[in-house]
């Protein structure tokens, strides 16, 4: 009897984890800001392209989606994980521009299950040693710090269009660290 009992509590907690765990996706918004451009293949774009040092700090705007059950929150971005991203840094704001009629920014944000908001992305370059010459790096991935049910946890958002930065027409002028 105890061990059925165990093994429906079991076989329930593991369903509500699996209901309930944190999705995260990528909304409809996403564009390229300061210091960043576009690629593309002749049909659509493909990437967010940064070409050198030309800014100080590069920026790009994404939307994340709440696609599970319970709501969470975000915290921030996870960026331990490579040391040449490590001045990334992100705000939040509710909704998507020109839907929510607010402005205002957040470090930390709740998404209820279905809602949406918009991700203001930064990587601080003036400390950036450059890819080597003719070499790249790309982001293909989001990795933001998440909080669920008082559990802290992270989530990977990857990005249908990376951001990719190159050495070509590297251009001085990027202060020095």
């Amino acid at each position: 009897m105890i061990a059925a009992v165990l093994l429906v509590a079991a076989a329930g907690a593991t369903s509500f984890a699996w209901w309930g765990n944190p999705r995260m996706s990528e909304g409809g918004l996403i564009g390229p800001g300061e210091g960043m451009s576009w690629a593309n293949d002749g049909v659509t774009n493909t990437r967010m392209v940064v070409r050198g040092r030309h800014a100080a700090t590069v920026t790009a705007t994404f939307s994340v989606r709440n696609d599970g059950h319970l709501p969470f929150t975000l915290h921030g971005l996870d960026v331990d994980t490579f040391e040449w991203l490590s001045h990334q840094q992100v705000t939040f704001e509710p909704g998507i521009p020109g839907f929510n009629g607010s402005a205002t920014t957040t470090k930390q944000l709740t998404l209820a299950p279905g809602e949406e908001a918009t991700v203001h992305w930064s990587l601080t370059m003036t400390c950036q040693p450059p890819p080597s010459e003719g070499g790249f790096i790309t982001i293909d991935f989001l990795r933001f710090r998440l909080s669920w049910l008082g559990i802290a946890t992270t989530r990977d958002l990857p990005l249908k269009q990376p951001i990719t930065f190159t050495s070509d027409n590297e251009v001085p002028g990027v202060p020095p660290c």
